[in-house]
């Protein structure tokens, strides 16, 4: 089977994200990377040989707007919620993610109701929006002459903040940017997944991936439960995400009140 985006599964045997790993742009892309502390550069599935260099940065969401092109994109189309600027959407991705995992006992309430009392509880000036360390910098003006014409260089600083999941090399990114169409900046959060941590039909390491090619992404109680963190992490981001964690979970999960 082969999908244009990340598609959730839940079947009688197992939960699993279908992904796919040969498209050059678009929210799932495969870079290629030492250590978490190197920028991740692009990486050419269908040109190169994976290698265990390799990791999928996925852009993961948790809603989609509410209209007739996306009812099959999610699985949750009976259970819309309002956000904060009063669209209305269907829970998506992460939350189909969250959602199954509790129908299939891999987390507890007790979990859920947690991460809820915890991002209910941020103060607007814990968000990652407004925090300053989280500020967008930019370096002293030099100026530089480039064929003939002069020039003032200066480095632009995007804050990035990496948080690590347990013993595992699982990693999610967060990075503020400017708006491109408000005023502000924008939080984005990135979750990125070894290539060892997906399942394929053939052994990845050492070939080319073919046309369309996708993997697995498994979810156990581990992931689970790493799905859960995540959810946490959205609601830090700003007072728009912290709202959508809350409205979501309530529509989810009849216990939260």
């Amino acid at each position: 089977m082969t999908v244009d985006d990340a598609k959730v599964f839940n079947t009688k045997k197992e939960l699993y994200v279908l992904l796919p790993l040969t498209k050059a742009t678009g929210k799932i892309r495969v870079k290629e990377r030492n250590s978490f502390s190197e920028y991740g550069n692009p990486f050419p599935t269908r040109k190169r040989e994976i290698s265990l260099k390799n990791y999928v940065e996925w852009q993961i969401g948790y809603d989609i707007y509410v209209n007739d092109d996306n009812k099959d994109k999610t699985t949750l189309t009976n259970k819309t919620f309002t956000n904060n600027k009063d669209e209305e959407k269907y829970p998506y991705e992460l939350s189909e993610i969250i959602y199954y995992s509790f129908k299939n006992g891999l987390i507890k309430e007790s979990d859920i109701k947690a991460v809820y009392d915890k991002v209910k509880s941020i103060k607007d000036s814990q968000l990652f929006d407004v925090i300053d360390s989280m500020r967008i910098t930019r370096t002293t003006p030099i100026k530089k002459t480039i064929n003939g014409l002069d020039f003032y260089e200066m480095k632009v600083s995007y804050p990035l903040v990496v948080h690590k999941f347990g013993k595992y090399d699982i990693y999610a990114e967060v990075i503020n940017r400017e708006k491109q169409r408000a005023v502000g900046v924008q939080p984005m959060l990135y979750v990125c997944l070894p290539i060892t941590s997906l399942e394929f039909e053939t052994n990845q390491i050492g070939r080319v991936l073919n046309s369309k090619e996708c993997a697995k992404w498994i979810i156990s109680k581990d992931e689970a439960k790493l799905a859960l963190e995540l959810f946490r992490i959205f609601g830090m981001l700003s007072s728009k995400h912290r709202y959508d964690v809350c409205a979501i979970l309530k529509v989810l999960f009849k216990f939260i009140k």
